[in-house]
């Protein structure tokens, strides 16, 4: 039977809300096994002189617990 385990990431970028997303998974890549999947929860941005100067994006990544 297969468990799966649920994180929340915030991924962050210059570029915009596809490429902050990418960047939370990448980066959970580097210390996570076996991700089964990724949803995006949501985004934001933080703001300066009226313009987007960091896009935000906010995934739940789910992976596979390991049994020992």
């Amino acid at each position: 039977m297969t468990v799966l385990k649920i994180i929340e990431v915030i991924g962050c970028s210059p570029e915009g809300w596809d490429e902050a997303g990418a960047e939370a998974l990448k980066r959970a890549c580097k210390t996570v096994k076996h991700i089964q999947a990724m949803e995006v929860t949501g985004m934001s941005a933080d703001i300066k002189d009226g313009g987007i100067i960091n896009y935000k994006t906010t995934v739940k990544i789910s992976f596979e617990v390991e049994e020992k």
